[in-house]
């Protein structure tokens, strides 16, 4: 600020000849105590004041101002500052230009005011300023209250700047800590502070006056969006990081560069592919590979001329067939800003195909040798050599993969139970149990209960506790129910609706309970006749019947014959501790039998033989002499039928003589008790039919 923007441009003048009457008259009008005086062509000449006028009291009016005036006039310069014009000594001031010419007149009270207005305007700019700052500014005295505070704050606080000022700091913010710095005169930069859920960074400073602190000022920093970025710059470069990873890691290798044809990034397996022994090849043009033999052409460069997507093939010197694909990538103003180029190493590929050629192909030897090993695994506990029983097994197989109920037919003795728990032992069951269930064994009374289970209390002699039946302990797996022909017929009808519901109800219970079991009946009943006869339900046996499997009987496969003889041979060898075999013509007798009782039968007359036999091997004169020690009859007849029939009575009768007990003979024997029993009792009778 200058003299000139503050003087009184207005300026109330004498001339040199004015009277002082006409002088004093202006001064009391105006009310000025005085007034410079010009010559006639308006230059300074003087200046004419109160006490000029004073001393014209007494003198002729026509005194002029020339006259008394003070001629030798201080003046100030328009242009000069107001604190130098404050250092002259003189209450009126005439202000000059340069040319020396009056432009104006200031007062002691003019500058003044000219301080006034200017610490008014420093104060309005210094408000202006700290208001404006995007950082909170909050100043402390030496009592620890707010003095100076801006709008920043006042939104930091919450709460108005009227209110704020003259209040203490540690009511207002105690996180800030700034009487801290007041206390310590030492000033904390860059210190992290939380007010709510805003993270701030603060600098606190002392106020120095003549060396004494008077206040501390904090400046206050939000750098919750900050750490927001930082946190989003950390991610992107992870991410970055992890770009680069994958790409080093990618089989594929990858040249991206911008429109321009400059590499920005690559990868570890396009450089392999390419031969270059560079760590990277960013920053080069991609003619630097045509250049240097890398490539035989650009496909970047076909790519920024087609302006669309390029795939090339090309053979390298290095013996590597490459495919190429180059894809642009576009702005928002539709210009190629990235060319990613793709490379594939095809001879490797092709070398891969041919090795998964020869996987797939070891894979199907594998799978049909495991396939094989694993039917003959399943069919170990059934001896075969036929060709027809060869084939049952490959049906049994088939079967087993689904879940469809099955009938096996076939006379007594050849061999069901084992087929059943063969489709079991293949079939996605196998880890669930096999429950089997010989109808006929069980009586009609209690073939329900055995079956369905039954609540505690439900009939007389019932468990308090109650039972789960077959069918529930069979749950997931596979029951079968063996010699189903003789299943009473009042149980045909509940057998056939759990088949069909998948649901039972135990004896006594009115709780339903769903089922996931597999049926397998067999028979050795001619259950079409049955049904015609009206003693099998016909709606039970198509439900039964949707998978049948007839096994043939023995005499039917004699090629399974000799194998079984051996393999019952090693069974009973091992059992009782002996060393038995059979001669080639009694194995030739035993192809010839029509073996009614097939394996069963077959099995027990080879158990007879080691039992009973004298010597290590077993020949065709066993059959007709018998026992040397003449502890058995001699058979009347060349019938084997009957030759076996007396062989077991001849064991049974000796075996019984040594225990003189039926259980214990029938535990010695392998059978049941009943089956001594009844033995007996035939070859009984058939000794009082003889003595008629």
């Amino acid at each position: 600020m200058r003299i000139k923007d503050f003087m009184t441009t207005n300026v109330i003048k004498l001339r040199w000849n004015d009277s002082v009457q006409k002088a004093a008259d202006i001064m009391v009008q105006c009310r000025i105590d005085g007034m410079p005086v010009v010559d006639e062509e308006d230059r300074l000449v003087g200046i004419f004041t109160k006490t000029h006028a004073l001393r014209a009291i007494g003198l002729n009016e026509k005194v002029s101002v020339g006259e008394l005036m003070k001629q030798d006039v201080i003046t100030v310069r328009e242009d000069v500052l107001p604190e130098e014009a404050l250092q002259i000594p003189v209450g009126r001031l005439p202000v000059v230009d340069f040319n020396g010419e009056l432009v104006g007149i200031i007062t002691r009270t003019d500058i003044m005011k000219a301080f006034q207005r200017q610490l008014e305007y420093a104060m309005e700019e210094h408000n202006a300023i700290i208001n404006s700052g995007h950082n909170a500014i909050i100043a402390i005295d030496i009592n620890g209250e707010i003095i100076v505070i801006n709008k920043s704050a006042e939104q930091l606080i919450r709460v108005p700047l009227e209110e704020a000022l003259g209040k203490s700091i540690e009511d207002i913010i105690p996180e800030s800590n700034l009487t801290s710095v007041l206390h310590t005169g030492v000033a904390e930069l860059v210190r992290k502070i939380v007010i709510g859920q805003r993270v701030l960074m603060v600098n606190k400073s002392p106020i120095l006056s003549k060396g004494e602190v008077i206040g501390v000022v904090g400046i206050f920093q939000d750098i919750s969006e900050l750490e927001q970025i930082s946190h989003e710059l950390k991610t992107v470069k992870e991410i970055n990081n992890e770009l680069n990873t994958i790409l080093d890691f990618s089989a594929d290798g990858f040249v991206i560069s911008n429109g321009q044809g400059l590499v920005l990034r690559d990868n570890k397996s396009s450089r392999e592919m390419l031969g270059i022994n560079e760590v990277s090849i960013v920053g080069q043009h991609v003619n630097w590979l045509v250049e240097g033999g890398y490539t035989f052409e650009s496909v970047t460069m076909k790519v920024l001329e087609k302006k669309g997507p390029i795939t090339i093939f090309q053979h390298l010197t290095s013996g590597r067939e490459i495919v190429h694909t180059g894809t642009p990538i576009l702005d928002e103003n539709g210009d190629i800003s990235r060319v990613v180029v793709n490379l594939r190493d095809l001879s490797e590929l092709n070398f891969l195909r041919e090795q998964l050629r020869e996987a797939q192909k070891l894979s199907v030897k594998y799978f049909n040798e495991l396939d094989k090993f694993r039917k003959e695994q399943l069919s170990s506990d059934i001896i075969i050599r036929s060709a027809i029983m060869v084939e049952k097994i490959e049906t049994v197989m088939k079967v087993a993969q689904v879940d469809s109920t099955v009938l096996i037919l076939g006379e007594s003795g050849v061999g069901k139970e084992p087929i059943a728990g063969i489709v079991h032992k293949a079939s996605n069951r196998v880890n669930h149990p096999f429950i089997k269930l010989n109808c006929a064994s069980i009586p009609a009374n209690l073939i329900e209960s055995e079956l369905f289970g039954y609540e505690g209390g439900s009939y007389t002699g019932a468990s308090k506790e109650g039972r789960p039946g077959l069918f529930e302990i069979a749950n997931g797996g596979t029951l079968f129910l063996d010699e189903i022909g003789e299943l009473p017929f009042d149980m045909q009808s509940k057998l056939l609706r759990v088949l069909q519901e998948r649901e039972i109800y135990r004896v006594g219970g009115r709780k339903s309970i769903k089922l996931d079991v597999r049926i397998i009946a067999a028979t050795n009943r001619d259950l079409e006749q049955m049904i015609k006869v009206g003693k099998f339900r016909p709606d039970l046996f198509y439900r039964l019947n949707v998978i049948s499997i007839w096994i043939p009987p023995l005499r039917d496969r004699k090629e399974d014959i000799p194998p079984l003889i051996h393999h019952f041979l090693e069974k009973y060898n091992l059992k009782y501790n002996k060393n038995k075999n059979v001669s080639p013509q009694l194995v030739e007798r035993f192809i010839y039998y029509q073996w009614q009782g097939n394996i069963r039968e077959l099995e027990n007359t080879i158990e007879r033989m080691v039992v009973l036999s004298q010597g290590d091997l077993i020949d065709i004169d066993f059959l007709t002499e018998g026992d040397r020690s003449q502890t058995f009859k001699e058979p009347t007849s060349m019938n084997l039928r009957d030759i076996l029939d007396e062989t077991e009575r001849n064991l049974i009768e000796r075996v019984y003589g040594e225990c003189k007990s039926t259980r214990k003979a029938a535990k010695i024997l392998g059978v049941d008790q009943s089956t001594i029993v009844k033995k007996m009792k035939k070859y009984s009778e058939t000794d009082a039919l003889r003595n008629q």
